[in-house]
């Protein structure tokens, strides 16, 4: 943490969710050196005092899944997610990151991430988890940050961009790779499987490597296999690795995609219900909209994507391929089918690509205007972008959206992609959630929110003194007054910043103040041993929701 400091601060007439879940109480809080001084009835004395009359106060938010890693290194202000409350942000997702990087494999990592990730002025200077952690610490941002070790990094160590199934030696290789990656700060293991080569795990690899975190208590981050067709089935295969593994199961950006499975969220919901009677410890991540956002590749079907981004440019400027790829869209399949998951090419809006052209636009909309048929006008933008395109698609229900979000096993993240015109998730996820679903719907209580947004996020990572508003705990703390939480950011303009949140401190330093942020980076980049206070994950749960 950097030596930012603005004296003490006492927040008086707060009512206070202290992130357990328990209701909100009144009380003044004092803030000194960084961390909390003080929760009383009675005025402590501060060098400046606050009187919030009434607005509620947080532990800050935590983003769960987030894709700033090369964001926070090139726009470290961070105000996109400040200015919702987001005090800490969970990088190193979905198996496929900057970091572990191979030193003679970057140039094609670059490639692979830029449309996910974004890019930086120069050649990552990199390799390890430690030495990107020690690069985001360089960049002091106003946010805290977390890294996990990408299954589909630590593999491309051993096997490249190859789809085999790994030798038993070549599994422990990765295995002690992961115990490396973790000993450099990372605080759990990422996988991705619909995002090469990570998609390229077979389940044996996948359980050793669930065996490794069990031995640190640490656990598994996934995207899962199918959120569409086959979600039920995926995340019981998932949960039953896991469990065979003996670690964790976390489960990112829950979702049930295509109307033909909408209302499978409560089969969702009861193979959690059973790991956890299973003695199984199960939580999750999730966006409050209807529309996913990723990379346009992952519309292509797996056989598409194999090999390294040359080959994949190759394959798709051939017409005999575009009608394979038409033909396995248009069918059903045992694959993650996005594209036939919304329905219509009406669907799928392009939010950035690399020249800028088309962002904004369906593909529906680029075909007619090209005068092709979609999957061709797909396949074209992505050979003259150099696969460098991501997309929205318009998959989920409201139903089930409502009913993930009132799980208390689940926390919140943003998924948010920055360029071009991006999902507005990345700017609007919290701002929406108390707006629309605790403010307007009631779909969730204000204390269940708090609790999910920050204090569950901490137990999961084993943070023992964040995440909560409590004495001696470090002072990441969100001032708001519900009323007037307004999520702003829109699909047609995006980079519109939530209001309503008066005061953020990160680190006792005042991040947003008025309800604008101050340009104040106090953030600090948490390494899982260091915050551990050794080798394994604390097992940490304090909440006060009765099971």
């Amino acid at each position: 943490m950097s030596s930012v400091s603005t004296g003490s601060v006492e927040f008086r007439n707060a009512r206070v969710l202290d992130g357990t879940g328990g209701p909100a109480f009144r009380a003044h809080v004092l803030v000194d050196d960084g961390r909390i001084e003080r929760i009383g009835d009675e005025s402590a004395g501060a060098d400046r005092q606050i009187d919030l009359d009434g607005s509620y106060l947080a532990p800050g938010f935590v983003d769960m899944h987030a894709h700033s890693e090369l964001r926070l290194i090139s726009k470290p202000t961070a105000e996109e997610k400040i200015t919702q409350g987001i005090t800490t942000e969970v990088l190193g997702q979905d198996g496929v990151s900057v970091a572990p990087v191979p030193e003679d494999m970057k140039t094609e990592w670059e490639k692979r991430i830029q449309s996910l990730d974004g890019t930086i002025d120069r050649r990552w200077p990199w390799s390890s988890v430690s030495e990107y952690l020690d690069e985001l610490e360089e960049a002091a941002p106003a946010v805290n940050a977390a890294h996990y070790a990408p299954h589909g990094n630590l593999r491309s160590h051993i096997a490249g961009f190859e789809d085999r199934e790994l030798a038993a030696e070549e599994v422990t290789e990765l295995q002690e790779r992961l115990e490396r990656a973790i000993d450099g700060g990372a605080f759990g293991l990422s996988t991705g499987m619909i995002y090469p080569p990570s998609s390229y795990g077979r389940d044996p690899e996948l359980e050793a490597l669930a065996e490794t975190l069990a031995t640190r208590d640490s656990f598994m981050i996934s995207h899962v296999w199918n959120e569409t067709d086959r979600v039920v089935e995926s995340i019981d295969r998932y949960l039953a690795l896991c469990r065979r593994g003996g670690c964790h199961a976390h489960v990112s950006h829950l979702k049930v995609g295509g109307r033909q499975n909408w209302g499978n969220s409560t089969d969702v919901l009861d193979l959690f219900d059973e790991a956890v009677e299973a003695g199984q410890r199960v939580s999750f991540d999730q966006y409050p909209y209807t529309a996913g956002s990723t990379m346009l590749t992952a519309l292509l079907p797996p056989w598409a994507r194999q090999g390294e981004t040359a080959d994949i440019l190759d394959r798709l400027r051939r017409e005999d391929v575009r009608e394979r790829i038409a033909e396995d869209i248009s069918s059903p399949g045992e694959w993650e089918n996005l594209a036939r998951a919304a329905g219509t090419w009406d669907n799928i809006l392009i939010t950035r690509t690399a020249s800028g052209d088309y962002q904004g636009d369906t593909v529906e909309e680029i075909a007619t205007e090209r005068n092709l048929d979609p999957v061709d006008a797909m396949c074209e933008l992505l050979a003259e972008e150099h696969l460098d395109v991501t997309m929205a698609d318009f998959v989920m229900s409201e139903e089930d959206i409502e009913r993930f979000l009132a799980d208390d096993r689940g926390t919140f993240c943003t998924d948010g992609i920055f360029g071009g015109k991006p999902h507005p998730r990345a700017i609007g996820t919290f701002g929406r959630i108390l707006e629309r679903y605790v403010r307007e719907r009631d779909v969730l209580s204000l204390p269940l929110m708090a609790r999910k947004a920050a204090g569950h996020p901490a137990d999961i990572l084993g943070l023992d003194d964040r995440g909560y508003v409590k004495e001696g705990y470090v002072a990441d703390l969100v001032a708001f007054d519900l009323d007037a939480v307004s999520e702003n950011a829109t699909y047609e303009d995006p980079f519109q910043l939530t209001d309503g949140f008066e005061y953020i401190l990160v680190g006792g330093a005042m991040a947003v103040e008025d309800g604008s942020p101050t340009g104040v980076r106090n953030g600090e980049i948490l390494r899982s041993t260091d915050e551990w206070g050794g080798s394994d994950r604390p097992a940490l749960d304090r909440s006060s929701i009765e099971s």
